[in-house]
């Protein structure tokens, strides 16, 4: 069995670490922290961090493009390991789900969303695992390309960093017992939002392992 790569999806740079686009990457730097390693600079255009989850190998790769040329980091990463679209796990953001949401797919088509489709391209097929982490619903009257690319507000931090958690979770569920099983536990809709305790500053997003 090939290793299993997750990719997480998101933007490089300061500007970029607080958006409803940067979800995956919070998934990823969780992950990073918990297995107690570091994302370190790869052979491309992408970081890279070596990982057991579940008592299984994977690496997790953060790229370093820019959302829409997630695909030429895989071009890159498949120099030196070879990508199986069967052992392909991408964690990305979603505006179509709610916030707090995760959907977890076998395969599929990238839903308009644009670093998806930079890896189908790239790789060929749909046919790989992806989660999605939800971040909407976009709100009426605003443009959704700049709405994932705005900075999320404080009650929405704490709903987003228990979903990365939630997230994290759903990754190892999957390396030990297989996509459909952790689709049927994670794949439901979340309770209503709630309002922040009163004295709540919000979250903080997990440091980035880079």
């Amino acid at each position: 069995m090939s290793t299993l790569i997750i990719v997480f999806l998101g933007n490089p740079g300061r500007r970029y670490e607080d958006t409803r686009h940067n979800l995956g990457w919070w998934v990823g730097d969780l992950m990073a922290q918990e297995a107690k390693v570091a994302f370190h600079a790869g052979r491309g255009r992408f970081l890279l961090a070596e990982v057991r989850v579940g008592g299984e190998p994977a690496l997790l790769v953060k790229p370093t493009t820019c959302m829409n040329g997630s695909g030429e980091a895989l071009a890159d990463l498949s120099t030196s390991h070879e990508i199986d679209p069967g052992s392909l796990l991408v964690v990305a953001d979603d505006f179509a789900l709610a916030l707090g949401q995760i959907r977890i797919r076998e395969r599929g088509s990238s839903g308009g969303h644009n670093g998806l489709e930079s890896i189908i391209e790239q790789l060929g097929s749909d046919e790989f695992a992806r989660i999605r982490c939800g971040v909407g619903p976009v709100p009426e009257g605003v443009d959704a390309a700049h709405f994932v690319l705005d900075r999320m507000g404080p009650e929405e931090l704490i709903v987003a960093r228990e979903m990365a958690a939630k997230a994290a979770r759903a990754v190892a569920m999957i390396l030990a017992r297989g996509v459909r099983t952790a689709a049927n536990e994670y794949n439901r809709k979340p309770p209503a939002l709630e309002e922040p305790s009163r004295g709540s500053t919000g979250a903080e997003r997990p440091k980035e392992g880079a």
